[in-house]
């Protein structure tokens, strides 16, 4: 009996060795091999135009499967069987699509609406002000509850299981550590001077910048740690140290590059939160290199200033493409083909219905913003997600309350 291999996704660590071992098996050249390679993180799977024994097929499985790369064997009895073409879909302002639809991608979907938004807003506000702020946990929480809600995967929803009374309690361990920190700086001013007490202040201010990572992972642990879907919780395990030396890194290179050490900076970052990001038992990983893409910044650099701005656009647009196409879970890999055009055309319509609307169409503007990713974004390969293990990890919300009220994006996408 014959068989016919065919690979869906790579997500591997380094395309060079993916390239070289694909050539090797498949009697191919190295320029060919990394074509293939890029194409499968792009979405996009490749079949070898040959037949194969069964026991070839066996070993090539495995051999495949260890070095990263999502396999299909099938038996045939009549030759390969032609590996159906993308369907181009006619894009419109809520599909941008060029991905067959089968067995191998997941879509996702959202049905939020803005009003249903608006309402939620606006009974948070009222019950804030009547709280004098002290509902603005709950608030926060009810705004999730409804977005996540709304997200759906493979056609299920997610859910989101924070409470606000956990963010309450995050916020006063915040808060009591800052009031301390506070109260020995001016103790320090009135019973040494004001040398002593501006040296502590100092001190104080670089402790607080570099504990902002600190505080990113706790938050991005405790959010993803109360997101659910099917029942089966997200988490996140990288450790803060190395979150301090990425950023600690990243902020004294930037500079002294000029800049342009900022796609390496990206890259780490990215690496960091993704690759320690986990859905039960599946890990997910990032692929990204600096390297691919210091052209692109290095031409957005010049480019940007040079069309006022609007450059930008279609910078972020490929760098939000090259990112989600390196990241992999389960053996699957993200599509999201979007272009500068549809950025631009969403944050242009964006910008206008804020302004006309005096700020009151705000709830239109994240439902659509969400429902601009959500709507582009497609899960490609063969993920067994009904083989997923729940794996709880506790985590508080200390570092959720921390970054909100220092006004710090935890720095994810």
């Amino acid at each position: 009996m014959s068989s016919q291999i065919t690979l869906n996704t790579w997500s591997g660590e380094s395309k060079k060795e993916a390239a070289s071992e694909l050539s090797k098996v498949f009697r191919m050249d190295l320029k060919k091999g990394f074509v293939v390679v890029e194409n499968l993180c792009q979405g996009l799977p490749w079949r070898f135009n040959h037949t194969i024994s069964s026991e070839q097929a066996k070993h090539a499985l495995k051999y495949l499967q260890d070095i990263g790369f999502s396999v299909d064997i099938k038996s045939v009895n009549n030759g390969v069987e032609p590996l159906a073409e993308p369907e181009f879909l006619e894009k419109t302002e809520t599909k941008t699509r060029s991905l067959p639809d089968n067995e191998s991608s997941h879509r996702m979907g959202f049905r939020a609406d803005g009003q249903t938004l608006l309402g939620i807003n606006f009974n948070n506000l009222l019950k804030t002000i009547l709280t004098f702020g002290f509902y603005r946990f709950w608030a926060n929480t009810n705004v999730r509850q409804y977005l996540y809600s709304q997200t759906l995967f493979a056609g299920d929803r997610f859910s989101y299981h924070g409470t606000g009374k956990e963010l309450l309690w995050g916020a006063t361990r915040f808060g009591l550590i800052f009031i301390f920190l506070m109260i020995v700086n001016i103790y320090t001013y009135l019973k040494f001077g004001a040398k002593a007490g501006e040296l502590v202040g100092n001190i104080l201010a670089i402790i607080f910048s570099i504990s902002i990572p600190f505080l990113m992972v706790a938050a991005w642990r405790y959010r993803l740690s109360r997101t659910a879907w099917r029942g089966i919780r997200f988490s996140f395990r990288g450790q803060m140290r190395q979150a301090i030396f990425i950023y600690v890194k990243g902020s004294f290179l930037v500079p002294l590059t000029l800049g342009l050490f900022w796609p390496f900076f990206k890259m780490e970052r990215e690496i960091f939160w993704r690759g320690n990001s986990w859905f039960g038992d599946l890990k997910m990983c990032f692929s990204g290199k600096g390297k691919d893409f210091l052209g692109k910044f290095i031409v957005a650099m010049f480019l940007t200033p040079l069309t006022l701005g609007f450059y930008f656009f279609w910078f972020s647009a490929d760098l939000s493409r090259y990112i989600w196409s390196h990241t992999h879970i389960g053996g699957s890999t993200f599509y999201f083909p979007i272009k500068g055009r549809d950025y631009f055309n969403l944050k242009l319509k964006n910008f206008f219905l804020i302004v006309s609307t005096l700020g009151l169409a705000y709830p239109w503007v994240v439902v659509r913003n969400r429902k601009f990713i959500v709507d582009h974004l497609t899960l490609v390969g063969n993920i067994e997600l009904n083989r997923v293990v729940q794996e709880m990890k506790k985590s508080g919300a200390f570092g959720e309350e921390g970054i909100d009220i220092m006004g710090v994006p935890i720095d994810v996408g």
